[in-house]
């Protein structure tokens, strides 16, 4: 009996989340949508994506007539997770949508372009993929994907609504005058 009220609110809370649809340059097409439309979208990430940037720190300081070479590495990572929202900042051309997922800064966003193989879903775009890894500028500093990273694509909740309409009249009969 107890599992009953736990199936109730599974279901309950499974019906409010919203239901993501991968989002494709034929609903831009099809719908006519321009930029301030696409501000008006709210974007989901269908995976998780991490960025790192590597930055090498070597110094040296002489200590009591010896030279030490102090090396090392510091690691920048950045993750967005699966679900993570976003928001349309700036239509770069028809092609491509640059989405920021960090709110209080437009200049720290993605880059989206449709992928003709996967009937024009718009998926994380790098400037060259090696291995599964991307290179990309985000905020002004250059980080790489970890493999997998490349396989995001922006995702949206799509509610479908139809309605119809239908015109009646009823004829009222003619006679001969």
């Amino acid at each position: 009996m107890s599992r009953i009220p736990l199936l109730l609110i599974l279901l309950t809370v499974a019906s409010c989340s919203p239901r993501l649809t991968p989002f494709t340059s034929s609903l831009i097409e099809s719908n006519k949508w321009e930029e301030e439309d696409l501000k008006k979208i709210q974007f989901y990430l269908s995976q998780d994506v991490v960025l790192q940037q590597e930055i090498r720190k070597n110094s040296s300081e002489i200590v009591m007539g010896e030279i030490v070479m102090n090396g090392g590495r510091e690691v920048d990572q950045i993750t967005f997770k699966a679900g993570t929202p976003g928001v349309l900042v700036q239509r770069a051309r028809e092609e491509k949508l640059a989405i920021s997922f960090e709110s209080g800064d437009d200049q720290r966003f993605l880059i989206f372009t449709p992928h003709p193989k996967k009937n024009g879903t718009f998926v994380l775009s790098a400037r060259n993929w090696e291995k599964g890894s991307g290179q990309i500028n985000y905020g002004g500093n250059y980080y790489y994907t970890i493999p997998g990273s490349g396989l995001a694509s922006l995702m949206v909740d799509l509610k479908a609504s139809q309605t119809n309409s239908v015109k009646s009249r009823q004829a009222s009969g003619r006679t001969v005058n």
